[in-house]
Parts: structure tokens; C-alpha cells; sequence
């Protein structure tokens, strides 16, 4: 069976809770992931969370924008002793497939899931189907884009925001990250999130030279048009995007790569 992305090492910045799966879609194609998490994710501790948690039943939908969101938004409700059930009379938004399979793991239906995988079609399409939503609860974390918001503030809808995590760059990665690099033992560089990038260009930043050289030759895959934007921002050109903005879409649009390159 033809195997495109046989031995190709393959460079896993998520975090190192989300990385798991990821390595193992990869080595399922015969890949050799690399795994160096960038990113780290903190519960934020704000009391506001718990004025807005104490009064779910007062919102008709609650938009979730990533499973860890999810993960927080349950571990925040039974830190403040919070019972889920006032969730019973609300309506759930997820923004892709992963956030939809962390609600099912926690026991709720999902009403609304976009058709493309983003923030901004989430906005966009959820608008279309329900034009007067009534009260929604956006559940994100504190480096969400403002797609969703300024979506609805467009809409005149009335909505409040509960961040419950913060995400933050791992520094411990450093060595790690860039003793690959050193090593050229990358073939391919993947992407999450804008965070992602981020958190690579801090973590390179002290050696310009070679970040520079980086950027404008390796071969990246970025998950979606939000992530490519964020990379092409920070000088990166070779860069592939799914059709399908998960995990699986990343993996067979490299495998398309590499099949079309051989051929």
C-alpha cells in the first residue's frame, strides 16, 4: 500500500495534553511525530466566572469554541459547586468536531455545529439558521479571537463572555524545540492554532539568523485560514491547508503533498 508521509518526521507544537492523539493519527500514516509542546493551558481563576456560572438558565444557547473550553468550563462548575443541570434548559453551539466530542463526553447533545470548522463561520452560519438567538454564553479562552463577538455585537444579539482558561507559551520547550531544528530532524512543521505560532517565534526568537532561514523554507501545514494567516504574518511561505479544518484534513493534505511531489 502506497505510504506518502512514510518516515517523514513531523513536528507536533499542541499542547502536550492534545498532542497524543495527533502522534498517534500520524504514525498510523507511517509518520514519525515529533512532539514538542508549545503551549500550556491554566484555569483562570476570576470570581466573575462564578456570577455568570451561577445563572446558566438565564442563557438560551452556550457557544463552546474549543474542547478546552469545554474541559474548563466543567472543571470551573464543580469547583464553584455548580449544578451542570442548569445547562438542561439551554441550547449547545460547539465550533468543530473535537469540541462537539468533548461535550458528548460530558453527557450534552449538541445543537449547532458549523459546517467549516472556525470561529468566524460559526458566527456566520449560526446567524443564518437563528437570526434572534436570545441570551448567549460564549465559554472561551483569553486569547480568543473576536470573530464570534464582533459577530454578534453586529447582530445586536445580547451575549456575555465567560473566559475559563488562559493559554501560555512553554518555555521548558525551548531546548527541545530547537535542538531538532539543529539536528534538521523536521521534514514538516504543523500548526493549531495562531498560538502555536506564536509560541514558536518567542521560543526562536533569540537566534534571528535561523529563524529567519526557518520561515522562509520549511514546509508547514496549518489547520485552517486563521492559522495560515497567522503564519504567512510572521514570514512563513510554504504553507498547505486542509480542506477540513481537523487533524485528519492536516494529515491527508500533506499526504497529497508528498504523492503529488513524488508523481
Amino acid at each position: 500500500m502506497d505510504k506518502p508521509l512514510e518516515g517523514k518526521r513531523v513536528l507536533i507544537t499542541r499542547s502536550e495534553q492534545q498532542a497524543e492523539d495527533f502522534a498517534r493519527k500520524l504514525k498510523e500514516a507511517e509518520a514519525v511525530p515529533k512532539i514538542v509542546p508549545l503551549l500550556r493551558f491554566r484555569k483562570r481563576e476570576a470570581p466573575s466566572n462564578k456570577k455568570i456560572l451561577s445563572k446558566l438558565h438565564e442563557f438560551t444557547w452556550v457557544f463552546f469554541t474549543s474542547a478546552n473550553g469545554v474541559k474548563f468550563f466543567f472543571e470551573q462548575l464543580e469547583d464553584f459547586g455548580l449544578d451542570v443541570g442548569q445547562l438542561g434548559n439551554c441550547r449547545v453551539a460547539a465550533v468543530g468536531r473535537k469540541t462537539k466530542q468533548a461535550l458528548h463526553k460530558q453527557g450534552l447533545s449538541v445543537d449547532f455545529t458549523p459546517q467549516k470548522y472556525s470561529g468566524k463561520q460559526m458566527a456566520l452560519e449560526f446567524m443564518k439558521k437563528y437570526p434572534d438567538p436570545g441570551r448567549v454564553l460564549l465559554v472561551c479562552g483569553g486569547l480568543a479571537r473576536q470573530e464570534i463577538p464582533q459577530q454578534l455585537e453586529r447582530q445586536q444579539v445580547c451575549f456575555q463572555k465567560a473566559v475559563v482558561y488562559d493559554t501560555l507559551i512553554n518555555t521548558a520547550a525551548r531546548e527541545d524545540l530547537l535542538s531538532f531544528i539543529r539536528k534538521r530532524e523536521l521534514d514538516v512543521y504543523t500548526f493549531t492554532s495562531p498560538s502555536t505560532v506564536k509560541a514558536f517565534m518567542k521560543l526562536t526568537s533569540h537566534e534571528p539568523d535561523l529563524q529567519e532561514k526557518l520561515v522562509s523554507e520549511v514546509l508547514t501545514v496549518c489547520i485552517g485560514p486563521t492559522t495560515k494567516e497567522a503564519a504567512q504574518k510572521r514570514g512563513f511561505t510554504n504553507i498547505l491547508v486542509p480542506e477540513e479544518y481537523t487533524l485528519d484534513g492536516m494529515i491527508s493534505r500533506l499526504a497529497r503533498h508528498y504523492d503529488t511531489e513524488r508523481n
